[in-house]
Parts: C-alpha cells; sequence; structure tokens
C-alpha cells in the first residue's frame, strides 16, 4: 500500500527516536500518543509528521511533567502555556541547581573536615579564622542528651532539613560563661547552619574572627575534659574568650561506635574589624 510506504511500524519509530516500543504502546494505552493509522490486521503506523510531538511530550518527562500535566498542554498547545512551563521549569531548575551547590558545599566541608580529622593532632590548641556564620537554634535543651534532647534535636532537624541529617551542618552551643563556672554539661541548644537569616526568627549570628580550636575524641561523657584543657590553656597564655563554645561533628558518616567520634570545638577570642 502507498499509504504505508509512508509511515514506520512501531519498532521502527521507537528506533528512530531512541526509545523502547513499550514506551509508545504505552502512550497509546493512556491515549497521550497514538499511531496515525492502524491497518486492518490491527498493525499500528506512525507518520513522520508525528515526530515533533513525540519529541516534545519525551522532552516534557525529561522535565519531570506528569502525563496529566502533559495531557492538558496537549489538548490545546499555545504560546502563552508554553512560556508558562518554561518560566516554571527554570524556577525549578534554579532550586534545584541551589540545592546541588548547597549539598556540593557540605560535602567540600566533609571533606575538608575528615582531612583534619585524619592529619591533625587532636589534642592540639590552635587557632583558625572563621567568617560569619548565621545559626539556626533549636529550643533550649539539658545538654543530658536524654530522650528529652533527642526530641528536640529531630525536631529542630526535621523543621529545617532539606534532605536528612548530613545534608546540613548541625552542632551543639555552650556558653563560655558556664564553661568558666564548669558547668560542662549545662548545653543551651543545638543549631542548624543556613545561609543567610532572611525571614528567619530564631537565629544567632556567629561572628567572624579568630577561634581557638581543639578536639575530642570518644564518646561524650568525658568531653568536658576538652574544656579543662582549653581553660588552662586560656589562663597560661592570657587569651580572653567570649560568647559561646560550638561544637561539630567531624566524622560521624565513617564511624562505627562513638569511642572514634570526633567533636571538634571553637571559642571566639578576636572579632574581626572587618
Amino acid at each position: 500500500m502507498e499509504k504505508e510506504k509512508m509511515l514506520f511500524s512501531i519498532g521502527d519509530f521507537a528506533d528512530i527516536h531512541k526509545i523502547n516500543k513499550r514506551t509508545l504502546q504505552y502512550y497509546d494505552k493512556i491515549n497521550l500518543f497514538s499511531p496515525l493509522y492502524v491497518d486492518k490486521n490491527n498493525y499500528r503506523f506512525y507518520s513522520y509528521m508525528q515526530s515533533a510531538t513525540l519529541e516534545m511530550i519525551l522532552a516534557m518527562r525529561e522535565l519531570d511533567m506528569s502525563i496529566d500535566e502533559i495531557k492538558e498542554y496537549t489538548k490545546s498547545p499555545s504560546k502563552d502555556a508554553f512560556s508558562k512551563i518554561i518560566d516554571d521549569k527554570i524556577t525549578e531548575i534554579d532550586g534545584k541547581i541551589s540545592e546541588l551547590k548547597e549539598i556540593r558545599s557540605l560535602f567540600c566541608k566533609k571533606k575538608q573536615q575528615l582531612s583534619i580529622s585524619e592529619t591533625t593532632d587532636l589534642d592540639a590548641i590552635d587557632f583558625i579564622d572563621c567568617k560569619k556564620e548565621y545559626l539556626l537554634l533549636s529550643k533550649p535543651i539539658s545538654g543530658l542528651y536524654d530522650e528529652v534532647d533527642l526530641e528536640i534535636l529531630l525536631s529542630h532537624a526535621n523543621e529545617h532539613k532539606d534532605h536528612r541529617l548530613f545534608n546540613k551542618s548541625y552542632g551543639s552551643m555552650i556558653s563560655f560563661e558556664k564553661i568558666k563556672e564548669h558547668n560542662f554539661f549545662n548545653y543551651d541548644c543545638f543549631f542548624t547552619k543556613i545561609s543567610n537569616a532572611k525571614n528567619k526568627k530564631n537565629y544567632y549570628e556567629k561572628p567572624a574572627g579568630k577561634y581557638l580550636r581543639t578536639f575530642y575524641k570518644g564518646n561524650w561523657d568525658n568531653l568536658y575534659t576538652a574544656y579543662i584543657r582549653i581553660l588552662e590553656f586560656a589562663e597560661k597564655n592570657d587569651i580572653p574568650l567570649y560568647g559561646f563554645a560550638f561544637e561539630e561533628g567531624i566524622n560521624e558518616m565513617t564511624i562505627q561506635n562513638m569511642n572514634d567520634y570526633i567533636t571538634q570545638i571553637t571559642i571566639l577570642t578576636e572579632k574581626s574589624t572587618l
């Protein structure tokens, strides 16, 4: 038949568009995209003129548009409707790019922290320059890390997470006034690092400046010994300390038990004038 010479079988049409023929069968079944011609033996044939429509559908699927969304558009395609799709997808892609940049930044920091855990004398006390950071704060905690504190941590994490816990930088804070009084277990709160404080209420602006830093390896029962070392070091060297001590785990994704857990502790000693 002359007409059939201008048409493609389902297999040939699928090969041309580099898809599985089951995809065409499925689209036909749900009335999204059907063959142009069905012969008396129920063989289905597609026209090359349908290629543009199929490619549009495939492109929309790559953009994660649902079948229902595509059906709605193909019923009455228009410049305005397509322009709205483009605008929506640009916004969605920008959001994903921002999210991926944040995750990449966190992974880079995790890699840096792992390097620190492998190469640094964990008993040493040194100084590091830190940029200003914004911290979202949890409800007050007891510092016992009991059921109540765990519930506060998970509630705080769930409220501010994008994915799972390791996709954000979390930690805990204790005021240096408590540390001076040897009140080592009365923590203030948990924190989550955020890129900015816009539209946020309960946040703390961690100042830029020079921070005293040390580490503690092991479970938290004896973490207070690191603060005793800090106090002795600061007194011996006449070093002023301000504000809060910030604790962050730096190898939590790589250990099998808490005896290998490394906590980084930083305390402000000199604010930046910049």
